[in-house]
């Protein structure tokens, strides 16, 4: 069983290293020392600090699909849903813009980090597939996934740089996106 102060105890330390740029030398002997817990009940929590970034994320996940009304979705068209959602990750990202500024600095740093990073925006749209009733199934699930994840990087970083001043703007954006994406042969929907 997962010891779940432990757990987010864990995360807090990570996030707070990364925001103070000291990523490159936190391990799970750092994050012992940090938790007052002993290495194997780190471990027993995450096999790395990289971990500690998906739970993070995943928790941002869950913010985003928790108000969430599957009927009202039901009513409107994919292509709103999935505007829908990405609004929805958006509001969940209002709090944490140091955080997510500073994971898209440490993705800069090298191809592995970077690496983890795809993955979880790449789970962020399965999920948003899911709940928008697309499948993201074989080949063509994997080109929707990738497509969904260009259009929220895309707008994450004019969003970071505060170039999308609110959520009307915010909303264009990404629409307009869609509906690029949706005109080049139905990629999306």
């Amino acid at each position: 069983m997962v010891n779940k102060v432990l757990k987010v105890s864990l995360i807090n330390i990570a996030i707070k290293e990364l925001l103070a740029n000291n990523w490159d030398k936190l391990d799970v002997n750092i994050l012992s020392i940090k938790s007052k817990k002993s290495v194997e009940e780190v471990l027993s929590i995450c096999r790395s600090k990289n971990d500690l970034l998906d739970f993070w994320y995943q928790g941002i996940n869950t913010e985003m699909v928790k108000n969430l009304s599957i009927k009202e979705l039901q009513e409107v068209s994919k292509k709103e849903r999935i505007l829908e959602l990405m609004l929805c990750k958006f509001d969940a990202l209002k709090s944490k813009k140091k955080e997510i500024n500073a994971l898209i600095k440490l993705s800069r740093k090298s191809i592995l980090e970077s690496s983890y990073s795809i993955n979880r925006i790449m789970k962020s749209m399965e999920l948003i597939l899911f709940y928008s009733g697309i499948s993201n199934k074989g080949s063509l699930g994997i080109l929707k996934m990738k497509a969904l994840s260009l259009i929220w990087v895309l707008t994450l970083r004019e969003w970071c740089k505060g170039e999308i001043g609110d959520e009307s703007s915010l909303m264009a954006k990404i629409d307009k996106r869609l509906s690029f994406a949706e005109k080049i042969n139905n990629i999306i929907l």
